[in-house]
């Protein structure tokens, strides 16, 4: 057996440090803190994390980082948008009597299915919000399509298979599957499974910035750090459209918007805001890391969705296999706590006209005909596009709690602000594609 190479020594020691720590220490995992936060920074830090880069670098070139840069600053005034409702919409909406559920279920189907119903008559706040969540329950659709598209490109690549049907064909079995256990059991045991991932995922992306790092110094040491020159889309308005259509790989902090039922609104609001923090500092330094790996990859146009698990055999041996399995997981947990959100929110939305376990089958049905409309990168723009939409829609209800109630402080610059994230996130809706 031959002698792990350094990166791998790397690769080794950081999973298993990071993943005792994630999974094991009881002072971490017992905090309210860290468990507000690893919500949404696992939404955040899922699928996007392994995409982005060879997007990125092929159509923003050596601005690959700048660009990122940009987005997360449109996601974090987004993120604002979210914390200003859960500070001070929340109060309004919450003024309806809950009933009483008593069943077993998915963290995320109750907390959704019960803040889709925590809506009372104030103003137009409340048609605002009932349209949010029906956004929200088709955008929801759209990234499980998104999540298990994925997850068949890492699994397919793995076993060396390429071929769009076989992938369309898995993504399939497993919604049928996804569609059958929700209406006959429900998703119960899910959230353990999810807890496990989440800290799985996690230790594989701390091991991977950590052998990326040790890359970039080694070839620095060496005097043998240089980036060749990747050209930027000259096609700046296209260009622009794309990173649009990208805007879902750094969604995922409004999950903080329906934690209400476990955590107060202020730690919510303090943990989404950090979650955007960590992500970000992750997302730039894997970006700014990753320069040295493409320049040497050499040749750019061949990286795709799995482009990643290539790129990563350059610092070390045993990176592509770790981060396919923990892709093909990571994109299977995120994929069933997306289809029980919207279930949950479907639920309050067909209550009285059909029982609640067909929301299940309705989300499969229309996953699995988005997976046979839509490719990998398709996909990606259509799921940016519909949680744009939702983003747009919690900006109107901001705006409205704004205008309407006098104890927000600088109600002017309130809704000044509320009111440019809406036209970047309808213009986000309406001109984001696909990326090729």
């Amino acid at each position: 057996m031959p002698a792990l190479s350094t990166p791998d020594f790397i690769v080794i020691i950081t999973l298993l440090v990071a993943g005792s720590v994630l999974l094991f220490y009881k002072p971490l995992t017992n905090s309210s803190t860290w468990r507000a936060t690893v919500t949404p920074l696992a939404s955040i830090m899922g699928s996007g994390f392994l995409v982005c880069a060879p997007i990125l670098y092929k159509n923003a070139g050596n601005y690959a980082v700048a660009v990122m840069a940009g987005l997360l600053c449109v996601a974090y005034a987004t993120g604002s948008v979210i914390r200003f409702n859960i500070k001070y919409a929340e109060p309004l909406l919450e003024t309806l009597t809950l009933p009483d559920f008593k069943r077993r279920e998915h963290r995320l189907h109750a907390s959704h299915r019960a803040a889709a119903r925590q809506v009372a008559m104030v103003e137009g706040i409340e048609i605002a919000e009932r349209i949010s969540h029906m956004v929200l329950a088709g955008a929801y659709c759209v990234s499980v399509s998104y999540y298990l598209q994925l997850l068949a490109s890492f699994a397919l690549f793995f076993i060396h298979i390429e071929n769009m049907l076989y992938g369309r064909m898995l993504v399939t079995a497993i919604l049928v599957g996804i569609g059958i256990t929700g209406y006959l059991r429900g998703l119960q045991g899910i959230e353990r499974l999810e807890r496990v991932v989440v800290g799985v995922n996690l230790s594989m992306i701390t091991a991977l910035i950590a052998a990326l790092a040790w890359f970039n110094w080694t070839a620095l040491t060496q005097g043998q750090w240089h980036v060749n020159a990747i050209a930027l889309n000259p096609d700046t308005g296209r260009l622009a459209r794309l990173v649009m259509g990208l805007l879902i790989v750094v969604q995922g902090f409004e999950t903080s918007r329906f934690l209400g039922s476990e955590h107060p609104g202020e730690l919510r609001i303090r943990t989404m805001r950090l979650a955007q923090f960590i992500s970000s500092l992750i997302y730039l330094a894997f970006l700014a890391l990753m320069a040295l790996v493409v320049s040497r990859a050499g040749n750019i146009e061949q990286t795709g969705i799995t482009a990643i698990v290539t790129l990563s055999a350059i610092v070390s041996t045993i990176l592509p296999a770790l981060i396919s399995i923990t892709a093909i997981f990571s994109q299977f947990s995120a994929a069933t706590a997306d289809d029980a959100g919207c279930s949950g929110l479907l639920e309050s939305i067909i209550r009285g006209h059909l029982p609640g376990r067909y929301a299940y089958l309705m989300v499969s049905a229309a996953a699995i005909a988005l997976t046979w409309l839509t490719d990998v990168y398709e996909i990606i723009s259509f799921a940016s596009r519909a949680f744009a939409v939702y983003y747009a829609m919690q900006c109107i209800v901001a705006l409205l709690v704004a205008r309407s109630h006098k104890e927000v402080p600088s109600r002017t610059a309130h809704e000044l602000f509320h009111g440019a994230v809406l036209v970047i996130c309808t213009a986000v809706a309406i001109f984001g594609i696909p990326a090729e």
